[in-house]
């Protein structure tokens, strides 16, 4: 037993100088790390313009407050207070993204669904995108169209 302590402490101590050299850079070499990316450093948990007024004042993050921003905006929704702030094209699919001129809230219009910032459809309300255009219909045959680049009201 004291032989083979002694055998694994020798392999040790000639083993661990060398890992120590290799880790070591040379003189004149210098080791870097590629620079970060804005994408990579910076993911935003919402997608919320930051220059539109927020909706949300205190404590976002007790119970009590996410149930009056979803009551706010259930009760403040309606296709024409939406605009069209862009429109995204990929091989599969089409996306466009709306907001809320009301409560400054993001929608994205994906298949003809439309889906609130946390990707649940919003009931009663599909649409179809058109170029750069996209057409809301509602249950109660509501049309609301809008425009790529028009100005907010």
């Amino acid at each position: 037993m004291k032989i083979k302590n002694t055998i694994v402490f020798l392999c040790l101590a000639l083993i661990a100088p060398a890992a120590a050299r290799a880790q070591v850079p040379a003189a004149g070499v210098g080791v870097s790390t590629p620079a970060l990316t804005v994408e990579q450093v910076y993911r935003p948990a919402n997608t919320r313009d930051p220059l539109k007024i927020s909706t949300v004042f205190g404590d976002e993050h007790s119970p009590k407050s996410r149930a009056s921003v979803s009551d706010l905006s259930r009760s403040t929704f309606s296709v024409y207070n939406l605009f069209l702030t862009g429109i995204m094209e990929d091989s599969r699919s089409k996306e466009a993204m709306l907001a809320d001129n009301a409560t400054g809230l993001i929608y994205i219009l994906k298949g003809g669904k439309l889906l609130d910032s946390k990707r649940k459809q919003v009931p009663g309300v599909s649409g179809v995108i058109k170029g750069k255009q996209v057409v809301l219909m509602t249950e109660d045959k509501k049309v609301q169209q809008l425009n790529l680049h028009e100005t907010e009201k």
